[in-house]
């Protein structure tokens, strides 16, 4: 019984976070545009003044436009470089770091890594054709500006501007120890003393008072009379970030910077003092935080009736899943169960700060129950279910205050093929006063049940992969796979390691030049 039969035209890949509902790509695109030029795998800042000096010395050095011969460079270049952060100690973020510690685990005084910098070779430092560049790096160096297309070949140069002078400064402040770098590459071998020298071009290693890290500020928070629309939306979010770390006395984790720009205030109810051009881009933040929310309720339900359905093998008609469903909910949630949408409403309102810990009834304590109760390895109960239709009330009165900014964010969207909050918060005004019974079984089976199988089938058509967590088959729905709700992750890592990366933040919190820098800013 614990078999998937799988069709014999498809090859079956289990995989995760695979955004069941097509919910989360609206998220996506909003974070997107709120810090440009980042991502989730963009991890150390000084990559990009490396990849800057990398093509510039090429470019110089060698010439050749042949892409293999750019790309064995490029691969050697960034298998150093792992050696080389492995070599220092106590480096995050570096592409590569296991394969150079087994490789120097293994060699002497001096290390081969030529031919693991081959494409395609079996002991390769990365298994991805272009490295760390090609998986991603290159569109951020392309989207900051720092790189640009060369008129009569495809091999990037830096910019004119912004990609020379990193590449410049990235070469003269390090002095000779980047033609002994680039020797290395060209060997395809390199000395412990060789690593031990090129120990300062690691991602922890950028001084303090050097241009190079004049130049990192510059792209991360730049001249605002200068900036382009995208660099000023990343450079708002920055200092969003170091205002928060300001208020809080302390270095920001991620939550804290999603919950506090969605509350607009401190856990313990102090407000952000913001400037009215700061609120704006943090209203944008509030929207996407609504947003996710709103799929983790949907993706919540989803989980209760994936783990439902898990107690009858042979599957059931869809008619009576639903039934089965909003019958534990109701019994779930006892003399709180509404006649209706409104009353749901009426009972959940936005709580005066979302983001306290003590309060049972507000959106963090919600979520913090709908992730901790929907666990992909834990069952989702009806009382789950409950508290993610609570949320959704609460997300939903929250929407209604500023109607303007939700519609700002997703109202671009084609309606029938994204789904966002605003999709789901119209489709719920249309169902203020129907019987709660029928909104509940309306919710779990168009928004979540019929839509799951759209967007496998979609996926499943257009990409080739078996995504199904049910399936209908002769009037019966049947459990193929079990999954659970999963935030978005909106690139607020890698940001804050960024700006400890310059010197902006450090262990303990905001820095002098952090505080200068938000100072400058106002």
């Amino acid at each position: 019984m614990n078999m998937i039969a799988v069709p014999e035209w498809t090859e079956y890949r289990r995989k995760s976070g695979l955004d069941p509902l097509g919910m989360q790509n609206t998220s996506v695109s909003l974070y997107q545009t709120l810090l440009p030029g980042i991502s989730n795998v963009t991890l150390r800042i000084r990559y990009y003044g490396f990849y800057a000096w990398l093509f510039s010395a090429y470019a110089r050095r060698v010439g050749d436009t042949n892409p293999k011969t750019w790309q064995r460079f490029l691969r050697r270049a960034e298998a150093l470089y792992a050696l080389t952060a492995q070599r220092r100690g106590r480096e995050t973020g570096v592409a590569g770091i296991l394969w150079a510690s087994a490789k120097l685990a293994a060699s002497g005084d001096e290390v081969a890594f030529a031919d693991d910098a081959e494409p395609g070779s079996p002991t390769h430092y990365l298994k991805q054709p272009w490295g760390a560049y090609g998986a991603a790096y290159g569109s951020q160096l392309f989207e900051t500006g720092i790189l640009a297309q060369a008129r009569d070949h495809v091999i990037p140069v830096p910019s004119s501007q912004l990609g020379e002078a990193l590449a410049r400064c990235f070469e003269s402040e390090r002095g000779e120890i980047t033609e002994r770098y680039i020797a290395a590459i060209e060997r395809g071998v390199v000395s412990l003393d060789d690593l031990d020298a090129f120990s300062s071009l690691s991602p922890s290693e950028i001084p303090p008072d050097s241009k190079e890290r004049q130049l990192y500020q510059e792209l991360l928070l730049g001249n605002e009379s200068e900036a382009r629309p995208a660099d000023m939306s990343r450079r708002q979010s920055l200092l969003l970030v170091l205002i928060l770390a300001q208020q809080l006395g302390r270095l920001p984790e991620i939550s804290d910077v999603r919950w506090a720009l969605y509350a607009g205030c401190l856990p313990d109810g102090t407000s952000l003092e913001l400037a009215p051009d700061m609120d704006a881009q943090r209203r944008r933040w509030w929207a996407y935080q609504a947003n996710d929310l709103s799929h983790i309720c949907f993706e919540t339900l989803l989980k209760f009736v994936l783990d439902l359905l898990a107690g009858y093998p042979h599957g059931l008609p869809l008619g009576n899943l639903i039934g089965q469903a909003v019958s534990k909910i109701r019994d779930a949630a006892e003399e709180a169960y509404p006649a209706n949408w409104a009353g749901l409403l009426k009972q959940n309102p936005p709580a005066a700060n979302a983001s306290a810990q003590d309060d049972e009834d507000g959106e963090l304590k919600l979520a913090i129950t709908l992730m901790k109760a929907a666990r992909q390895e834990a069952a989702c109960n009806a009382e789950c279910a409950w508290a993610a239709l609570r949320l959704l009330a609460v997300l939903h009165n929250g929407t209604r205050k500023d109607e303007k900014q939700i519609a700002e964010s997703f109202g671009g969207y084609d309606a029938a093929i994204f789904r966002s909050i605003l999709t789901e918060t119209r489709f719920l005004d249309e169902q203020l006063t129907e019987p709660f019974d029928r909104t509940v079984g309306r919710l779990l089976e168009e928004r979540v049940i019929r839509r799951h199988l759209w967007i496998a089938l979609r996926k499943l058509r257009y990409q080739g992969d078996y995504t199904f967590l049910l399936e209908a088959d002769n009037g019966r729905v049947r459990l193929r796979d079990l999954g659970g709700p999963v935030f978005t992750n909106p690139r607020l890592g890698p940001s804050i390691t960024f700006l400890r990366d310059i010197g902006l933040l450090d262990a303990d919190g905001i820095t002098e030049a952090g505080t200068a820098r938000i100072r400058g800013a106002a």
